[in-house]
C-alpha cells in the first residue's frame, strides 16, 4: 500500500528498535530534568528499565490509537495518585513523540493505523476476497484495518478457533469468542450481513482417545469414562526430577523412531511452557541417545563473549574505583588476548594478595617467580582502561565517547581476537557459531552508528550512554538454525508453530506451570487499568484474557499430536523444590477414569534407556550396585565395546570404596627421589593422617591457592620470627634483663621486619589486617615475659635457634631394598644444662595449638616432631653428639580466653597467663633434671612437678632413661615404616579418625580422593596403642 499509494504526512526514516531506545532515555531524561514533571515516577525513573516499560507501553497504546493527548485527559478526572502515574508518562509520551519528529523518524508501530487510513482512502480492498487466519485477538489499529476490510471488500473470511462463539465469560475459548464478537458488532454497525460456519469433525487426530481430550481438555464438565474411547494413545510418566523426564523423553523417541521405520525425527515435537530450565538438560540427553535436534528458542546475547567483554567495560568505566571481580570477567571472557592460563596466573596473584581498586594503578610490589609476566598482563589491562576512564569522567558528545569505546576495542585488538575465534570455531565444522559471532559485533557497531546519528553532537553524561547501549545490548537475541534437515523440535509451547507432528511430548506438566500462573507487573496495577478501561483507555489486556490466553496455550499443546501424546511432569525443579503435577493430568485421568496411565520410574527397567552405549552407561553409571538382570545384561553389552569395557573396570574395581589407591613402585621413584629418601616431621605427620593426602600436596605439588592473611601458620611464622630476633642475638642473662617495654620495640621491629620481607609490607593491607596485626603483637609480649620468667625459674639455658638438621648431619636410617632414608628438619630452639658434669639437651617448640604426647599419637605417627629432633640431634654424628636427652617441650604461643581482669593492683592475672603458658611434652624421670629446668619443681612451667617429699609427681609427663632409648627406637621405626610405605605404592584415601575430629574437614583434596562417604575411617591400631602405653608407662 505504501508503495501504490506512499504516505501522507509522513516522511524520512522509520526508527529502528535502536533508535527507539536511544528516544525513549533521551524523553525520560528530558522529563526528569524538570522539577515540574514526574510526580509519581521521578524515583523509579532512574532505575534501569524504566524506559523499556514506558517504551512498550507507548508502543501497546500506538496500536489502541491512544495519543498523549488522550492519555492526558483521563487524568483529568482520575484520583490523584493515578492521574499522578498517567501525566508522567503522557509528559513522556508528549517528549518522546517530539523526539521523533525532531529527528525526522517514522513509527513502524503506526503503519497499520495509517494503512487503514490509506485503504479507505483509495478504497484498496474494494471488490477483493480477503482471508484472515491464527488469530485469537486483535490490537487497536488492527481492528481499525479490519473495519475497513469488512465494509469494503466483497468478500471476508476470517478463521477463529472456538467450539461456541456465543458462549460466555470464563470458557476456555473466552478471548476468541471477545474477538468474534467484536467482529460481529463491526457487521452490524457496518449493516453488512455476517455467517458462521462451524468447521466439521477434524481430520487432524488418527485416534479417537486424542480427539476426545481436544475435545474435553480445560472444559468445565462432569467426567463420564464409559462414553470416552480406550485410552491407548496417550501416556504420562512422573518423573523424580527434570533429568530423569528428559531421559525418558528421550528413550522413548529413540525407541519410537526404531519401531516404526515410516516415522522421522521431524514428525516429532517437544514443548514445554517453560522450556529455559529444559534447554541444557535437553542438548546433553539428546546428544546422549543421539537424536537430531533443533532448539527452537532465542538466545539472550547479554552473555556471548563479545557482550560479556563490551558490558563489563561499561561496568569499569562507570565505577568509582576499579574492581578486581570486573577485571577478570572481561579478560577471561575469551576475546580479550590474554589466555585462561594467564589470567588464572594474574588471578591467583590477585587473590593471594588482596590486589583491589587503585592497586591496580601502580606495579605490583609483592615477589611471585611469575611477577614479571603478572606485571606485564597489569600493564597492558590497565593502561588503555585507565586512559579510556579519564577521558568519559566528564560530559562530552555521544559521537566522541562511541569514537573513544571503539578506539578502545581496535587498540586492544578486540576485533583480531574475534576474528580469530571465528576462524577457531570454523575450523570445529561450527560456522553457526562463527556466523553469530560476526552478527553480534555487526550488530555492536550498529549501536554505535545508531548513538552518532541519532543523538551525535548532544552533550550526555556517560553513565546515561552507559545505560542506553546497556539496554540496547540487553534486547539482543540470537538462535542456532537446525544443522540437520530431519531433527526434532524442541520449542516453547507458546511460541512454537508446528507443521502437524505426529507425535508430541509435553513436558513440565506442573501446577503453576501448565497452564503458566499469570503473573502482574507493570507501571500500572490491575486496578488502574480497569479504571483507565472505564474512561476508554485500554493500554494493555486485561487479567482475564492474559489467563485465558494461557489456558488456550495448554489447549493448542494437547490438542498437536495426531497420533501419540506424551504428557509428563517432574517431582522437583533444578533447585530441589517440590513440583505437584498440573491439574491438567488429573482432568486426563477423569476423563478415562484410567489411573494405570501414570508411568512412574518404578515401572521403568533400566534396559529401556540402553538404546545407545552412551545412554546405557549413563544408566548403567545410576543403577550399577543393583543386583537384577537388567543391569547385568547392560554391563554385559558395554563390556562387548572395548572403550566402554575400560571404563566399566574402573568402576568395579572402585565400587566397595576401598579407596586403596596403588602407584607402581617404578612410577613412585619417578616421582619421589628415594636415594636417599628425605623426610621431615611434617611429612610424616601428613602421610600417617592420610596417604592420598600426602601424595597430592608433597609428590604431585597440588595446592589450592591461599589468600595471605594473618591465619594459625603466618601468626606462627611471626611469633617464631620475634623469638629468634629477640633470644637468639642474646645470652640468657641478657634476654631476662629487658624491660616490658624494650621487649614490645623489640617485636614490634622483629614483626615489621617479618612482614616486609614475608608478607610485602602495606601491600594489599586492609584496616583488618593491621588491627589483628598489632593485636597479634601486642600480645607476644606476655608470651615474652613469661618466657622471661620460665628461663630464670630454669638452670637450663638457649644455646641455639632455627637450627637445620640435614645432609651429614641428619639421621640415616636403612629401609627397603638397601635404600636410605635422611631425616631432616628445623629445631625452633635447644637448650642446654651440665648437670654432674653430664651435658643434657632439651628442644622447645613454639607452638599455636596446644600439643601433646600420648599413646594414640605416637601409635598414629603424630606429634613425634619434637622427639625426632631431640634423638636426631643428640645421636650418633648428629650436631649435639654427646649431649644426653633431657626432654621435649611444646610452648604454646597464643593466649587465649585469658582472664586478664584487672586486680586491686592494676595487674593482669599472671597466674592465669602461667596456666595457659605452661609447656606440654615429655622429660627425663630424674629429679635433678626437673629440679633443673624448673627450681624448686612446682610444675608452674614445665609438665612435671616434685612432691614435697622430693619425689616425681605420679601425673608428670616423665619417661625413664631405658624409656628414652624405647621411644627413640619407636619413633625411627615410624620413619622407616612410612618410607616402606611410600615405597611400594601405598597412597590410600584411608584418613586417620581422631576421637571427634572429622578427618576431611580441612583437607583440599576431598573432591577428588573418591572417599566422600567415608563410611569406615581409619583409627589408631589398638596394638600399637597398647605398645606405645608400655613405653610411656617407663617412668623409673
Amino acid at each position: 500500500m505504501f508503495q501504490d499509494f506512499g504516505e501522507p504526512d509522513r516522511k524520512g526514516e522509520y526508527a529502528d528498535e535502536y533508535a527507539r531506545m536511544i528516544l525513549i532515555y533521551q524523553a525520560v531524561s528530558a522529563v526528569r530534568k524538570k522539577p515540574e514533571q514526574f510526580s509519581f515516577f521521578r524515583r523509579q525513573s532512574t532505575h534501569n528499565g524504566f524506559a523499556e516499560e514506558v517504551l512498550d507501553l507507548i508502543n501497546d497504546m500506538k496500536r489502541s490509537g491512544i495519543t498523549p493527548d488522550t492519555l492526558r485527559s483521563s487524568a483529568i478526572f482520575a484520583e490523584k495518585k493515578l492521574s499522578d502515574k498517567t501525566n508522567d508518562i503522557a509528559d513522556v509520551y508528549y517528549e518522546y513523540e517530539r523526539l521523533m519528529q525532531e529527528y525526522g523518524f517514522k513509527d513502524n508501530f503506526e503503519n497499520i493505523r495509517v494503512a487503514a487510513h490509506i485503504a479507505n482512502l483509495h478504497q484498496y480492498f474494494k471488490g477483493k476476497n480477503v482471508y484472515i487466519d491464527e488469530f485469537e485477538s486483535f490490537t487497536g489499529d488492527q481492528i481499525d484495518m479490519i473495519k475497513i476490510i469488512i465494509s469494503s471488500a466483497a468478500n471476508t473470511v476470517i478463521t477463529l478457533r472456538t467450539d461456541n462463539p456465543y458462549a460466555g465469560d470464563f470458557t476456555l475459548f473466552e478471548t476468541v469468542n471477545r474477538t468474534f464478537r467484536t467482529i460481529a458488532s463491526i457487521c452490524r454497525n457496518e449493516n453488512i450481513e455476517y455467517k458462521v460456519t462451524k468447521c466439521g469433525k477434524s481430520k487432524r487426530f488418527r485416534h479417537d482417545d486424542l480427539e476426545y481430550i481436544s475435545e474435553h481438555i480445560m472444559r468445565n464438565f462432569k467426567a463420564q469414562p464409559k462414553n470416552a474411547p480406550k485410552p491407548q494413545n496417550f501416556h504420562i510418566f512422573e518423573a523424580r526430577d527434570m533429568y530423569s523426564e528428559v531421559d525418558y523423553v528421550c528413550a522413548t523417541i529413540k525407541r519410537l523412531i526404531h519401531d516404526d521405520k515410516n516415522l522421522k525425527y521431524g514428525d516429532i515435537a517437544v514443548l514445554s511452557n517453560n522450556i529455559q530450565p529444559y534447554e541444557g538438560i535437553l542438548k546433553a540427553a539428546f546428544e546422549r541417545y543421539d537424536i537430531p535436534f533443533f532448539m527452537s528458542t532465542e538466545k539472550s546475547a547479554v552473555n556471548t563473549p563479545l557482550m560479556v567483554f563490551f558490558t563489563t567495560l561499561l561496568d569499569i568505566l562507570s565505577a568509582k574505583k576499579l574492581h578486581s571481580e570486573q577485571i577478570f570477567k572481561m579478560i577471561k571472557c575469551g576475546i580479550s588476548g590474554i589466555s585462561l592460563e594467564d589470567a588464572a596466573i594474574l588471578e591467583n596473584y590477585c587473590y593471594k594478595w588482596g590486589v583491589d581498586g587503585d592497586m591496580w594503578l601502580s606495579p605490583f610490589k609483592a615477589k611471585d617467580d611469575d611477577l614479571e609476566l603478572i606485571e606485564k598482563m597489569r600493564e597492558n589491562i590497565i593502561t588503555p582502561v585507565y586512559k579510556l576512564r579519564k577521558k568519559v569522567r566528564k560530559d562530552r558528545s555521544a559521537e566522541e565517547y562511541c569514537r573513544y569505546l571503539y578506539a578502545y576495542l581496535v587498540e586492544c585488538n578486540i576485533e583480531r581476537n574475534i576474528a580469530s575465534l571465528m576462524l577457531k570455531l570454523i575450523k570445529e565444522n561450527k560456522d553457526y557459531a562463527a556466523s553469530e559471532i560476526k552478527k553480534l559485533w555487526s550488530c555492536l557497531m550498529d549501536i554505535f552508528d545508531s548513538i552518532v546519528s541519532v543523538i551525535g553532537e548532544k552533550e550526555i553524561s556517560f553513565a546515561e550512554l552507559s545505560r542506553i547501549i546497556r539496554s540496547m545490548t540487553a534486547g539482543l537475541k540470537y538462535s542456532v538454525p537446525p544443522q540437520t534437515i530431519d531433527s526434532v523440535i524442541a520449542a516453547s509451547a507458546r511460541t512454537a508453530r508446528l507443521n502437524a507432528p505426529k507425535i508430541l511430548f509435553a513436558m513440565g506438566s506442573t501446577e503453576g506451570d501448565f497452564p503458566n500462573q499469570v503473573s502482574l507487573h507493570g507501571l500500572f496495577s490491575e486496578l488502574d487499568k480497569e479504571k483507565l478501561s472505564e474512561k476508554g483507555i485500554e493500554i494493555s489486556r486485561p487479567l482475564s484474557d492474559l489467563i485465558a490466553s494461557e489456558r488456550l496455550i495448554v489447549y493448542k499443546t494437547l490438542s498437536t499430536a495426531s497420533e501419540k501424546l506424551y504428557i509428563s511432569y517432574p517431582l522437583s525443579d533444578l533447585s530441589g523444590q517440590a513440583k505437584y503435577p498440573s491439574q491438567v493430568i488429573g482432568d486426563i485421568i477423569n476423563m478415562f477414569d484410567c489411573e494405570d496411565k501414570v508411568i512412574t520410574e518404578d515401572n521403568v527397567t533400566p534396559d529401556y534407556y540402553a538404546v545407545t552405549l552412551h545412554s546405557a552407561f549413563y544408566r548403567y553409571m545410576q543403577d550399577f550396585r543393583r543386583n537384577d538382570g537388567c543391569i547385568a545384561a547392560i554391563e554385559k553389552i558395554l563390556t562387548s565395546d572395548k572403550n566402554y569395557n575400560s571404563r566399566i573396570g574402573r568402576i568395579i574395581n572402585r565400587s566397595e570404596f576401598s579407596q586403596d589407591y596403588k602407584v607402581d613402585r617404578s612410577v613412585m621413584e619417578k616421582l619421589k627421589r628415594f636415594d636417599p629418601l628425605y623426610i621431615s616431621p611434617t611429612a610424616l605427620e601428613n602421610y600417617n593422617r592420610c596417604h592420598f593426602m600426602y601424595f597430592c600436596s608433597s609428590i604431585l605439588k597440588l595446592r589450592t591457592y591461599e589468600k595471605v592473611d594473618i591465619d594459625v601458620r603466618i601468626a606462627g611464622d611471626i611469633v617464631h620470627e620475634c623469638f629468634r630476633g629477640i633470644l637468639a642475638p642474646r645470652t640468657k642473662e641478657e634476654f631476662i634483663s629487658l624491660s616490658y617495654e624494650q621487649i614490645s620495640d623489640e617485636i614490634k621491629k622483629n614483626a615489621e621486619k617479618y612482614r616486609d620481607k614475608n608478607l610485602a609490607g602495606e601491600f594489599g593491607k586492609t584496616a583488618r589486617f593491621n588491627f589483628i596485626f598489632k593485636k597479634l603483637t601486642d600480645g607476644i609480649s606476655n608470651v615474652m615475659i613469661h618466657t622471661q620468667n620460665s628461663l630464670m625459674a630454669s638452670d637450663f639455658k638457649p644455646m641455639a635457634h632455627e637450627i637445620a638438621i640435614k645432609d651429614e648431619k641428619s639421621v640415616t636410617l636403612p629401609f627397603g631394598n638397601g635404600n636410605i632414608l635422611r631425616f631432616s628438619g628445623q629445631i625452633d630452639r635447644a637448650d642446654e644444662c651440665i648437670i654432674d658434669d653430664k651435658k643434657y639437651m632439651r628442644i622447645v617448640d613454639y607452638k599455636s595449638s596446644k600439643k601433646e604426647i600420648n599413646s594414640e599419637k605416637l601409635a598414629s605417627g603424630l606429634n613425634m616432631q619434637m622427639l625426632l629432633y631431640l634423638f636426631a640431634a643428640a645421636d650418633t654424628g648428629g650436631i649435639y653428639d654427646g649431649y644426653t636427652p633431657a626432654g621435649v617441650l611444646y610452648t604454646p604461643i597464643r593466649i587465649k580466653e585469658l582472664d586478664l581482669a584487672d586486680s586491686k593492683d592494676k595487674s593482669f592475672n599472671q597466674s592465669e597467663v602461667n596456666s595457659k603458658l605452661k609447656t606440654t611434652g615429655i622429660i627425663l624421670g630424674d629429679k635433678k633434671i626437673i629440679n633443673a629446668m624448673e627450681k624448686g619443681g612446682g610444675g608452674n612451667y614445665i609438665p612435671a612437678k616434685l612432691c614435697k617429699n622430693g619425689s616425681i609427681d605420679k601425673k608428670s609427663s616423665c619417661i625413664s632413661s631405658e624409656g628414652m632409648q624405647k621411644l627413640k627406637e619407636y619413633t625411627y621405626g615410624k620413619l622407616v615404616e612410612m618410607a616402606e610405605s611410600l615405597l611400594s605404592g601405598d597412597v590410600s584415601a584411608d584418613p586417620l579418625k581422631e576421637k571427634k575430629d572429622f578427618p576431611c574437614d580441612f583437607c583440599g583434596y576431598m573432591d577428588i580422593c573418591g572417599n566422600v562417604d567415608l563410611r569406615n575411617p581409619r583409627t589408631p591400631d589398638e596394638d600399637e596403642v597398647r605398645k606405645a602405653q608400655e613405653i610411656l608407662d617407663m617412668k623409673e
